[in-house]
């Protein structure tokens, strides 16, 4: 009787593999594109992942950073309003995790297709040159394999 479902309806395993291969389409999609950049363009991909991330929740991490404000400024706040505030807080914060959550659903296909794309690079060749960021001048400071060569990252 259980074969019978398992072959109806499938098992768990398979029924989880076929939810993730939109997700695996849209990042062989984006991985397509990503061969044609350099490795300074593949490398500020990062950068727009964390600007998309920032400007998504500017507006919510604003109303966060006012209740703080309001309940660490104001000593002369009634409890029964601080608990109302401390109430809008926590409230604010589930709903900053979950439009995050949103926003990382949507960039994980470029997300994921940036870290193949540098894995292929790194499989391909030996060492990778970008231009130097202050990052990568302090990790260098640390890090015997990470080398500055003038302006350049290797």
């Amino acid at each position: 009787m259980l074969d019978f479902f398992s072959k109806l309806f499938g098992s768990k395993s398979e029924r989880d593999v076929k939810g993730i291969y939109p997700i695996v389409d849209k990042v062989k999609a984006e991985f397509a594109k990503l061969g044609e950049l350099s490795n300074d363009e593949l490398r500020s991909k990062t950068i727009q992942f964390k600007q998309t991330i920032a400007e998504g929740l500017t507006g919510i991490d604003e109303q966060i950073a006012a209740i703080k404000d309001q309940t660490e400024n104001n000593p002369e706040l009634d409890v029964n309003e601080k608990v109302e505030l401390y109430t809008q807080l926590d409230k604010l914060i589930k709903d900053r995790d979950k439009e995050l959550e949103v926003i990382l659903a949507d960039i994980l296909p470029q997300a994921f297709a940036v870290v193949k794309e540098t894995a292929a690079r790194f499989t391909a060749n030996k060492t990778i040159a970008v231009t130097a960021t202050q990052f990568d001048r302090d990790l260098a400071a640390k890090k015997a394999n990470v080398l500055i060569k003038g302006d350049k990252a290797i």
